[in-house]
């Protein structure tokens, strides 16, 4: 009789064993979903934001970030400049890769494809950065195609020393360039509440926003 009952104590430690290892391998599934976007990574949510330079210049810029189809990390940054006596600059994208894990090939163009398979590139600006810019960055002139991009699903193919690689696009991504690109000088003109506090309270804060005092 205690050989039987031992057998069975032996059989559901084994089942609770295994039930133990089925529970701990499914969560460690599920925190690698999490960590890695099973696959293709939802854009983390953004926003425009508003800043300043020490040379009085407002800069508009939308960040995501987002991945590739290697699941490299890339940080997506749009943005412009609006000088102190209304010049505004066109609309620049540039790219951040990881150091030492993505090489852009520079100073081939990017291109976005649609769903069609319709490609339309976009031209590397890169030495606007420096001379010899890290090959995990890149700047690209987004302000000549903007407007002949459909407003849906975008593959962007980017050149890499490596080869190539995709990030997908969002038409919500592309509405908040377009927003980006339509911001006028006039427009920044007391509208404080679309600066930090912080930024507004610094001394160096451009006077002609009519915000340094707030």
């Amino acid at each position: 009789m205690q050989v039987v009952l031992g057998v069975k104590a032996g059989k559901i430690r084994d089942a609770m064993a295994r039930l133990a290892r089925r529970c701990l391998g499914l969560l460690l599934m599920l925190l690698l979903g999490l960590l890695l976007g099973l696959g293709w990574q939802s854009p983390a949510s953004a926003t425009i934001l508003y800043t300043a330079d020490t040379s009085g210049a407002v800069l508009i810029q939308s960040r995501w970030t987002l991945r590739d189809t290697e699941r490299h990390s890339w940080q997506v940054i749009t943005f412009k400049r609006v000088e102190p006596d209304g010049r505004e600059a066109g609309l620049v994208l540039r790219l951040v890769g990881f150091p030492g894990v993505v090489e852009l090939a520079h100073p081939q163009p990017i291109a976005f494809v649609d769903l069609k398979g319709r490609s339309q590139p976009a031209a590397d600006d890169s030495d606007q950065i420096s001379a010899n810019p890290p090959a995990h960055v890149g700047q690209y002139d987004l302000q000549s195609v903007l407007l002949q991009l459909p407003l849906e699903r975008l593959q962007l193919a980017l050149p890499l020393r490596s080869g190539a690689t995709e990030i997908r696009i969002s038409p919500a991504m592309l509405e908040e360039w377009q927003k980006v690109a339509s911001v006028r000088y006039g427009e920044l003109q007391n509208s404080c509440d679309k600066f930090p506090v912080e930024a507004r309270q610094n001394p160096a804060f451009p006077a002609w926003v009519g915000c340094s005092a707030q």
